[in-house]
C-alpha cells in the first residue's frame, strides 16, 4: 500500500532542521535537545527524536511531530499546517470533495459559488483600501514601497482591518458561514470553536486565475505572525499551481517569449508597474512541477530572479531541477566517439575474445527550455532594484546567466578550492552539472574548462563526464515515471531529505512495534467515540490530544475534543472535520470499524473505552520513561549532571503515574 502523502512528507521533511530554525539544538547523544519554545525554562528539557520523527518537552509535557510543532508554533490549524509542509515537501495533496459527489453539475455550480464569495470579498477588502480611516496606515505602506494609485487599482489590492468586517457583510450578501470558510475567508477558532475571520491587519493581494479571484495573500501590518499568509488550500485555489501576476502577464509572456520569475507579491507588482509585464511570482517561493506545466503551454524560457539571500538561493537550486524536469524533452541524435581503452565483451573461446560492436550514434533527451538566472545585489530585493533602477533591471535580465554558469558560480563558491580534497568534490559536482547538457559542443567547452581550474587531466574529466552521462540517461526514465523525488543532480548537496537520506535511518523493530500498538490504540478509541458519543466522557479523563502520536488522528481527536462541550457536538465535530477534508476519509473508515449491532450493552462499551484509554495512556508513558532512561544515561556519560538530576525527577513523577494507571487498570479486570 502506497504511503499517504502525509507519510510521503515526513520522510521528506528534516525534522531537526525544520525545528532547529526556531530552537536553538544540540547534539545530544542520538538525538538533540534545547530550550522549550513553549514555556520558561534555564534547563533544555525539550528534545527533537530523528529517529522517529518526533518532539517532546518532559518539563511542560508537550510534543509531537513536525505537524503538531508548525502548528503550536505559527498558530496554524491542522489544514494549513498539512498545505504548508506538503508545498515544502513537494508533495501533491488531494481533497476529499464529499459535497461534489452528487455530479459534475453540481460541483460547477458550487465552484461558481465560491468564486462569487471571493469576488465580493476581493469587492469590500478593495473599498476598505481606497476609503476607510483605518486603512490610512495600509495606503502609507504601499505608497513607501511605490505603489501607485493606478497600480492599486489594477491589481484590486485591499485591506482587512484589525477588527474586521468582512465576515459580517459576507454574510449580510448572503453567503452562508461554511461557503465562506471553504473559500479560506474565514476559519473555526480550536480555543472558542467560533467562525473568526481569515485575514486581519492585512494589506490584500487577491489572487487570480483568467476567471476571476479564486483566493488572497495578505502582508501583516500590525507586527503580528506570519508576515505573509496566503489562503489555505481550496477546491479553486492551490499555489502549487498558481503563479500570481499570471492573469495580466498571460499576453506579456506570449509577446516576449519569456517569462520572469520572482519572489514576493510586492516584486511581481512592481515589475508590472514599470513595465516589465511578463514578470509572475510564485505563493511561496517555491516552484514545483505545476507551474511548469502551465509555463511550457506560454513558453519555453524562463529567467530566475529570486532574492539574493541564502533561502533565495536555494529556491532557485530547486526551481531548477523542476524546471529542468517537467519542461518537454526530444531525442537529438548525437554522434560517439569510438571508445578504445573500455572494449565490450560478447564471450571468451579458446582465450581470444572479440568486441561487441557500437553503434557511432544514439539517441539522447534534450530539454526543449532555455533557463536563465538573474544575479541581483546582496541585500536588495527584485522591487527595490527595479524601482531605484528600471534601466540596470533590464540590463541584468539581458544579462541573465545561463544555468551552468550559475551551477559553476555556485559549486566553486561552496568549496575551498586550496583543499585537494575539496577540489575533488566540487570537480565531480561540476562534472555532474555539466553531464546533463544536451549541447556537445558547450559541453566539451566547459569539461574542458573545469579541468583547467580544477586542475585535472583533460581525459580524465571528459572519461568521468562521459560516465555519468550513462548513469543519467540510464535513470533518467525510471526518474520521470516517479511523482515524488527527492532532487539529484547539481543541488542534491543542498538537500538533506532525499530518499537514500530516509532508507539509511530505519527505525528499529522495537520502535516500530510500539508505534504500531500506539496506532491501533488511538484508532480504536477514535472508533468508538465517533460511533457512541456518550462513552467519550469515559476516554477524556484518561487521555489527552498529546497522547495521540498519529498525525491524522491526534488532529481528529482535537477536533472532536474541541466539540464536545457543545450542544449537537456530533454535528459540530463533522463541520470541523469537513473544514480540513484531508481527514474526512479518516474519519469514514474509522466510522466504518464499528456498528450499532456490534455492541448493545451502554456498560460494556464504556468499560472497553476505559481499558482502551488506560493501555494507550501505559503505552505513552512507557514511551516517556524509555526515552528519560536513554537521555539520562547520555546526559551521564557527558557528565551532564543537571540533565541527569531534572531527568531523574521527571521519571519518578512518571513512575507514579504509571503505577496509577496501572492500578486503574485492574479494577477494570
Amino acid at each position: 500500500m502506497a504511503d499517504s502523502p502525509i507519510d510521503q512528507i515526513k520522510a521528506r521533511i528534516d525534522v531537526v532542521q525544520e525545528i532547529g530554525a526556531v530552537v536553538e539544538l544540540k547534539r545530544s547523544g542520538k538525538g538533540y535537545k534545547g530550550l522549550c519554545p513553549f514555556h520558561g525554562e534555564k534547563t533544555p528539557s525539550f528534545y527533537v527524536f530523528p529517529e522517529t520523527g518526533t518532539w517532546r518537552c518532559f518539563g511542560c509535557g508537550e510534543g509531537g511531530d513536525i505537524f503538531t510543532f508548525l502548528m503550536k508554533t505559527q498558530s496554524l490549524t491542522f489544514h494549513d499546517a498539512l498545505s504548508e509542509l506538503a508545498d515544502k515537501a513537494g508533495i501533491p495533496i488531494g481533497f476529499t470533495d464529499i459535497e461534489f459527489s452528487a455530479g459534475s453539475a453540481e460541483r460547477r455550480e458550487h465552484l461558481q459559488k465560491l468564486r462569487e464569495v471571493n469576488e465580493a470579498a476581493a469587492l469590500w477588502y478593495h473599498h476598505q483600501l481606497l476609503a476607510a480611516n483605518a486603512a490610512a496606515k495600509a495606503r502609507s505602506y504601499l505608497q513607501s514601497r511605490g505603489v501607485t494609485n493606478e497600480t492599486i487599482i489594477k491589481f484590486r489590492l485591499g485591506y482587512a482591518p484589525e477588527h474586521g468586517g468582512a465576515l459580517q457583510f459576507l454574510q449580510e450578501q448572503g453567503f452562508p458561514s461554511q461557503l465562506i470558510i471553504e473559500a479560506g475567508l474565514a476559519h473555526i477558532k480550536e480555543e472558542t470553536g467560533f467562525t473568526a475571520e481569515y485575514f486581519r491587519s492585512r494589506i490584500m493581494f487577491p489572487i487570480r486565475d483568467t476567471r476571476g479571484v479564486i483566493a488572497f495573500g495578505g502582508r501583516e501590518l500590525g507586527g503580528g505572525t506570519p508576515k505573509y499568509l496566503n489562503s489555505p488550500q481550496t477546491p479553486l485555489f492551490d499555489k502549487s499551481a498558481t503563479l500570481y501576476g499570471l492573469d495580466t502577464a498571460r499576453e506579456a509572456v506570449r509577446k516576449e517569449d519569456r517569462i520572469v520569475i520572482v519572489e514576493g507579491y510586492f516584486d511581481a507588482i512592481i515589475a508590472q508597474q514599470y513595465h516589465f509585464r511578463n514578470t509572475v511570482a510564485c505563493i511561496g517561493s517555491a516552484i514545483t512541477a505545476k507551474h511548469v506545466e502551465i509555463i511550457k503551454k506560454l513558453t519555453n524560457k524562463l529567467t530566475l530572479a529570486l532574492d539574493p539571500d541564502s533561502a533565495g538561493q536555494m529556491a532557485t537550486l530547486r526551481a531548477i531541477e523542476v524546471a529542468q524536469e517537467g519542461f518537454d524533452r526530444s531525442l537529438v541524435p548525437q554522434h560517439l566517439a569510438p571508445v578504445a581503452e573500455e572494449p565490450r565483451f560478447k564471450g571468451k573461446k579458446a582465450g581470444k575474445y572479440s568486441p561487441l560492436p557500437q553503434s557511432p550514434i544514439q539517441f539522447e533527451e534534450q530539454v526543449n527550455a532555455e533557463i536563465t538566472i538573474m544575479e541581483l545585489p546582496d541585500g536588495i530585493d527584485p522591487d527595490e532594484f527595479i524601482r531605484a533602477n528600471p534601466v540596470a533591471w533590464q540590463q541584468q535580465m539581458n544579462a541573465a546567466m545561463p544555468l551552468i554558469e550559475f551551477a559553476i558560480k555556485n559549486i566553486m563558491g561552496a568549496h575551498d578550492l586550496r583543499n585537494s580534497y575539496e577540489r575533488l568534490k566540487a570537480s565531480h559536482e561540476l562534472l555532474q552539472a555539466i553531464a546533463v547538457m544536451a549541447d556537445p559542443l558547450k559541453r566539451d567547452m566547459y569539461v574542458r574548462r573545469v579541468a583547467s581550474e580544477m586542475q585535472l587531466q583533460e581525459r580524465d574529466a571528459i572519461h568521468e563526464m562521459n560516465r555519468l552521462r550513462r548513469k543519467y540517461a540510464a535513470g533518467a526514465a525510471q526518474k520521470r515515471s516517479q511523482s515524488s523525488t527527492a532532487p539529484d543532480g547539481i543541488a542534491n548537496k543542498y538537500y538533506d531529505t532525499d530518499d537514500a537520506s530516509v532508507a539509511e535511518s530505519p527505525r528499529s523493530g522495537a520502535i516500530s512495534e510500539r508505534m504500531r500498538l500506539g496506532n491501533t490504540l488511538e484508532e480504536q478509541i477514535l472508533s468508538l467515540i465517533i460511533n457512541y458519543p456518550i462513552i467519550a466522557q469515559e476516554i477524556y479523563v484518561i487521555i489527552e490530544v498529546n497522547d495521540f502520536e498519529g498525525t491524522e488522528t491526534r488532529a481528529l481527536f482535537s477536533l472532536i475534543l474541541q466539540a464536545s462541550g457543545r450542544q449537537d457536538s456530533e454535528s459540530t465535530a463533522s463541520a470541523l472535520i469537513e473544514s480540513s477534508p484531508v481527514l474526512v476519509d479518516v474519519y469514514e473508515r474509522l466510522k466504518s470499524m464499528h456498528t450499532v449491532q456490534q455492541t448493545q450493552d451502554s456498560a460494556l462499551l464504556a468499560r472497553t473505552a476505559k481499558q482502551l484509554a488506560l493501555r494507550l495512556k501505559k503505552v505513552r508513558l512507557t514511551e516517556a520513561i524509555n526515552q528519560i532512561s536513554v537521555l539520562q544515561h547520555e546526559a551521564a556519560e557527558q557528565n551532564d549532571f543537571s540533565s541527569v538530576q531534572a531527568l531523574r525527577e521527571k521519571s519518578f513523577t512518571l513512575l507514579a503515574k504509571r503505577k496509577r494507571i496501572d492500578d486503574e487498570a485492574l479494577l477494570q479486570t
